[in-house]
């Protein structure tokens, strides 16, 4: 036996060497912001309940003595304080031999606002951008909005924000509750290639300026009035205006054949060698508080409002794997001097938080057309998303914070 193993050996070896090896309703704070360029024409209480087990990331340096140093930008930034945390189920070390194996990446289509493999292709319809309310508990539970490719969260009257919901991969059966337009969503989504936009009314001066947008090509309105509206609806078991329904696939067969897919708006791709590992991320405003903490478990950034789990209306909690906080400025719109305006091009700082880390980053958008630039702040190279849905909070110079260990403990419970 030991003969023909040793013949078999070598049979192997000649064999080897002769084959070789291959190779996105009161009084406004006008407010200054660190963004340049062109201004554009437009733009609650949680829900009790439970999450999963939410693990809280170590932000110490290796050796333990030390808190890690937090990415340069214009704002104040909390670093974590030296603790050593253990979260999640853990299993003690196999002592045999352990086999790993490695997949080989993804090189075929991907979904333009995900970066997700698209195996069956690219869905052949446009981006469909609804206006979602959150301005109290009365807006909540939301529905469908997990469902988001992406979501911008934009400060609006009373300091209270609403989102900007950017559905494209996947379509939920429903969407509520439907608010009304506002001038800085015109700008915000011109670079989606021609959406779809969904709103509940608006002002007459907002209703001019989609008029207009819609004549120059930037985007195709659906709204309670003209066509499409057949696919709006009233939830009787909610009260108004807290009950507004929309059928996006009604919506989407309303739409002529000239309708396209989006483009991309951000790269996908590794994490940047400078970020660091973070708990999470929080926003507050004079009648907000937004938090997003990692959670080891979903490898996903829960959202928190008010300091309860922000929860869909199954009860599952609103998460992204991606959270973008981008410093902006906003001014009183034109059409409503109780409103703010977002000024979504220019340029200016902000964080990303992918994978349990963050990174410093500088955001520039020159023209309402163009998708965003995520630029390291250090080191100036591009920085890439990490597959799946992206959270982006639009807030004014000085309103984001960084969370140590504790902070998020004490909000995760």
């Amino acid at each position: 036996m030991r003969a023909a193993g040793a013949l078999a050996l070598a049979l192997a070896l000649i064999l080897a060497v002769s084959c070789g090896s291959g190779e996105s309703d009161d009084v406004v704070d006008t407010v200054t912001s660190t963004s340049t360029g062109t201004s554009g024409t437009t733009g609650t209480t949680g829900t009790t309940g439970t999450t999963g087990t939410t693990g809280i990331p170590d932000t110490t340096s290796p050796g333990g003595d030390e808190p890690v140093a937090v990415p340069s930008t214009t704002e104040d930034i909390v670093t974590s304080p030296t603790i050593r945390t253990e979260f999640g189920d853990t299993e003690a070390p196999d002592e045999g031999t352990t086999t790993t194996t490695t997949e080989a990446p993804w090189d075929g289509l991907t979904m333009p606002l995900t970066g997700e493999p698209a195996p069956d292709g690219i869905p052949e319809r446009p981006a469909l951008v609804v206006k979602v309310g959150n301005n109290d508990w009365q807006s909540l539970p939301q529905v469908g909005l997990e469902a988001a490719d992406i979501v911008y969260e934009v400060m609006v009257e009373n300091f209270v924000t609403r989102f900007v919901a950017v559905f494209h991969s996947e379509l939920p059966p429903a969407i509520r509750p439907v608010r009304s337009a506002r001038s800085s969503d015109i700008d915000l989504v011109a670079n989606l290639d021609r959406p779809i936009f969904v709103y509940w009314g608006s002002n007459t001066v907002v209703a001019d300026e989609i008029t207009g947008a819609e004549r120059f090509g930037v985007l195709l309105a659906r709204s309670t009035s003209g066509r499409g509206q057949e696919h709006f609806s009233r939830d009787d078991t909610r009260r108004a205006p807290y009950n507004g329904v929309v059928d996006p696939s009604g919506v989407l067969s309303s739409m002529d054949d000239l309708a396209i897919a989006p483009g991309p708006l951000f790269t996908y791709g590794p994490p940047a060698d400078s970020a660091i590992p973070t708990a999470g991320v929080r926003w507050t405003t004079a009648n907000r508080d937004v938090v997003f903490v990692w959670d080891t478990g979903t490898e996903q950034w829960i959202r928190y409002q008010e300091g309860l789990p922000h929860l869909d209306a199954s009860g599952e909690p609103l998460a992204a794997d991606n959270v973008l906080k981008l410093t902006v400025g906003y001014r009183r719109s034109a059409a409503d001097s109780t409103s703010p305006q977002l000024l979504s091009t220019g340029s200016g700082d902000g964080w990303l938080f992918r994978d349990g880390t963050v990174t410093g980053i500088v955001w520039s958008r020159q023209f309402v057309a163009d998708g965003w630039t995520i630029l390291d702040d250090d080191s100036g190279e591009r920085l890439h998303l990490d597959q799946g849905s992206t959270w982006v909070l639009m807030t004014r110079l000085g309103e984001g914070e960084i969370l140590d260990v504790r902070e998020a403990r004490e909000l995760v419970g």
